[in-house]
């Protein structure tokens, strides 16, 4: 009964959220076979057949100075026992640095933490984020109000990312990963075995996602190795 208490909050959270965050792009669904599953079991009154978790992006623009607006994505996974358990929140914006955007994150799972341990928390964690996340962006890499008919200058971030697991075997697992590179516009390669190496390379944000999502797959012993920034301004 508690697991299906627990499943009945998150798709309650999931509705919620949706009415919250209306407009296009605001609430995007990443999995839509989660949330198809999580609906089944629910009317089946049985967990049995859930295999994935729900995962979902939050998107706000917000006003971080001078009129100046920014994308904060708030990627969001809930785990089965959630809301027992913490949902897995990662919040990313291109006008973060990686250690403001580490330090953002360090902040909410703190916050999280400390206040709603036990409760259905994602639609705060959005109030947190919107409340306090300008203040992670620093004065010198806020953007500029832009003038009247000009076209303000897009500053990209490209990286390589490296990924390390103790082994990759699996089929499905391996599909991921290959389509997660090509959604994403990445270029890279996948390296089955054991151990099992993965490089891509491409857009920060995008490397920043796709190790994400590699993450909460449940691959063994991951660990990851980000090289070779360049900026470039467009």
């Amino acid at each position: 009964m508690v697991e299906m208490e627990q499943a009945e909050a998150q798709l309650s959270e999931l509705d919620l959220l949706a009415s919250m965050f209306p407009g296009e792009n605001e609430l995007i669904v990443n999995d839509q076979l989660a949330v198809a599953e999580l609906k089944d079991c629910i009317e089946k009154r049985s967990m049995e057949g859930r295999s994935s978790k729900v995962y979902f992006t939050i998107n706000m623009n917000l006003d971080v100075s001078a009129g100046a607006m920014v994308v904060f994505s708030l990627a969001c996974i809930l785990p089965f026992k959630y809301p027992a358990v913490l949902p897995e929140i990662t919040v990313r914006s291109l006008s973060l640095s990686r250690s403001q955007q580490t330090q953002l994150n360090t902040d909410l799972t703190a916050h999280l933490q400390k206040n709603c341990l036990g409760d259905v928390c994602v639609l705060h964690a959005a109030d947190w984020v919107r409340e306090h996340a300008p203040g992670y962006v620093s004065r010198d890499t806020a953007p500029l109000p832009t003038p009247a008919g000009a076209v303000p200058p897009t500053l990209l971030v490209l990286t390589r990312l490296w990924i390390y697991s103790h082994h990759i075997y699996n089929k499905g697992k391996r599909k991921h990963i290959l389509e997660w590179a090509k959604e994403l516009s990445l270029s890279g390669f996948s390296m089955p075995g054991k151990p099992g190496v993965v490089g891509v390379e491409g857009l920060q944000s995008a490397c920043e996602e796709f190790w994400s999502r590699f993450a909460f797959t449940n691959f063994v012993c991951c660990v990851r190795h980000f090289s070779a920034e360049l900026e470039l301004e467009i």
